[in-house]
């Protein structure tokens, strides 16, 4: 699973770029294995009724929620565990339109901090509702800011 994968998508790929104030086992582990510390309840499907986000550790492994009653939503697959440095899943989480969309995180150390980049692509051509809400300050912007502030916590 690679970005190159999906380079015959007709829209462009919403990229995000950060840095945290955490080495790169750490800005890793907050994103994947503590998921659930950061990620807004606005972003999912149980709102208030979030018990939990869960990445499974390992290619294949499943990303959903949980809410407190026990049911369990989707959100996509893990395509490639690279530890500390590169998670990239297959995403269906917040989409309206049929179809899986590639989202590839990397981190890479710059002395005390880490670099963060979020690529989102593989965007089919009737997702484009989907891409502009992702792309939106309301999108990725605002869930990565959330991130973003739980790692200067």
């Amino acid at each position: 699973m690679t970005s190159r994968a999906y380079e015959d998508s007709a829209l462009p790929p919403i990229v995000r770029e950060l840095v945290v104030p955490l080495g790169p086992t750490e800005a890793f582990d907050l994103f994947t294995a503590r998921i659930g510390d950061w990620w807004p309840r606005a972003f999912t499907a149980s709102g208030e009724a979030l018990a939990g986000v869960v990445l499974e550790p390992r290619v294949g492994g499943r990303v959903y929620e949980r809410s407190g009653d026990g049911t369990e939503h989707a959100w996509g697959e893990v395509g490639i565990w690279e530890l500390a440095s590169r998670v990239a899943l297959s995403w269906t989480h917040g989409l309206r339109t049929p179809g899986a969309t590639l989202v590839d995180v990397s981190f890479t150390p710059d002395g005390s901090v880490t670099d963060v980049r979020l690529e989102h692509s593989g965007w089919h051509p009737d997702q484009s509702a989907d891409h502009a809400r992702f792309a939106a300050d309301g999108g990725w912007t605002m869930v990565l800011e959330s991130y973003r502030a739980r790692a200067a916590a």
